[in-house]
């Protein structure tokens, strides 16, 4: 039997995170297609972001109308890795989106809007939100504080 060393299992491991990554773009394609209706939006990302390990997960839950140009986001941060994400979330770090405006480019869709309730700002936070999805690469990225945030489009 062959001995595997700590740098080919690294090896292995990116190459099988690829191989799920490329599987769920297909998915998220049909997610969005070419819908003019409601459509329904869930994304994780772990926090902190990398290099650092992941101690808890950044959701963004809901749902946007890019023909009326509204919808209704929750971010909120639940604990556990996005591997692992638990029904817990942090206190102090939910809130909801009113989304106020939806742009749709070819592949993007940026979506603006403000925080509902205010006093769940924490110092120095806007409270106005902009979030970018990405159709083909099952991406969004938002910002959470002075942070960027880059999360995985969820089939």
């Amino acid at each position: 039997m062959q001995k595997t060393s700590r740098r080919n299992f690294l090896k292995f491991a990116g190459v099988g995170g690829a191989i799920a990554a490329t599987a769920a773009v297909p998915a998220v394609e049909q997610l969005f297609g070419d819908r003019t209706g409601p459509i329904a939006i869930r994304a994780i990302g772990g926090v902190p972001a990398a290099p650092l390990p992941s101690y808890a997960s950044y959701v963004l839950d809901g749902y946007i109308d890019p023909v009326r140009k509204t919808g209704t986001l929750t971010r909120t941060v639940l604990a556990g890795h996005p591997g692992a994400v638990s029904a817990i979330a942090l206190p102090g770090l939910s809130q909801t989106v009113q989304v106020t405006d939806v742009r749709v480019a070819s592949a993007q869709i940026l979506v603006r809007g403000s925080i509902v309730d205010r006093s769940q700002l924490l110092p120095g936070e806007q409270s106005e939100v902009e979030i970018t999805i990405d159709r083909k690469g099952g991406l969004v990225w938002t910002r959470s504080g002075a942070n960027q945030i880059k999360l995985a489009l969820q089939p």
